[in-house]
């Protein structure tokens, strides 16, 4: 007796493959929505550099052919205020007549501050405000103004570029600060030492690009 074989005739195909033409439409209408609401942030990089440290004798030991000695222009924070110094020794900071020089070369000086840029706190040296109440929200919020005692930034940044019309070709400053300085007031003089803005004509002038940060502090 010979065996039957059923006719596929007539019987769909079931091997067929899943249909992805819904799932592409949906990823086709999701891409620009993702792309509309995408956050660009924009990241600044500062470049800074640590002294380097070269072996007894080697190349580094070997001071550079300059007719001009280099000038080692430091800028050291301390809770007092900021000391500038160069290869010629400590600047003094400015004094009337008959009196000595004490203290750093640009002291901390008490002044009105907005409170809009400090919320439960108050700007550095935060050590010598110890003894101040703290701006509050509400405060930040009305944009309130408090008296505080604040780093002097725009003597410093004229201090060096009196320093700079001096030393045109210089480029090198060495920030150090002392260890219970916060990192907030580092940055400042980063900021300030690299380049100055006219606020009038908005040109911007180059002082010392080259910031190394002293091992000390580090």
């Amino acid at each position: 007796m010979m065996g039957y074989k059923p006719s596929k005739k007539g019987i769909p195909d079931l091997e067929t493959g899943a249909n992805l033409t819904p799932m592409m439409n949906l990823i086709m209408l999701l891409i620009p929505c993702l792309l509309m609401s995408t956050v660009f942030i924009e990241i600044t990089v500062l470049n800074v550099a640590a002294p380097s440290i070269g072996a007894p004798g080697g190349a580094s030991d070997t001071p550079p052919q300059n007719d001009k000695p280099p000038l080692n222009l430091t800028v050291t924070i301390t809770s007092k205020g900021y000391t500038v110094a160069g290869s010629g020794g400590v600047l003094g900071a400015e004094v009337k007549e008959g009196e000595e020089s004490k203290g750093p070369t640009i002291p901390i000086k008490e002044a009105s501050v907005n409170c809009s840029q400090y919320i439960d706190t108050g700007p550095v040296p935060r050590d010598k405000n110890r003894d101040r109440k703290p701006c509050t929200k509400d405060e930040a919020a009305q944009n309130v103004h408090r008296t505080f005692w604040i780093y002097d930034n725009e003597a410093l940044q004229k201090k060096l570029v009196e320093i700079k019309d001096a030393y045109e070709d210089e480029e090198r400053i060495i920030i150090s600060a002392e260890q219970d300085v916060h990192y907030e007031a580092v940055i400042h003089v980063i900021d300030i030492s690299r380049q100055i803005k006219d606020p009038a004509s908005g040109e911007v002038r180059e002082l010392f690009p080259e910031v190394v940060i002293s091992p000390g502090f580090m």
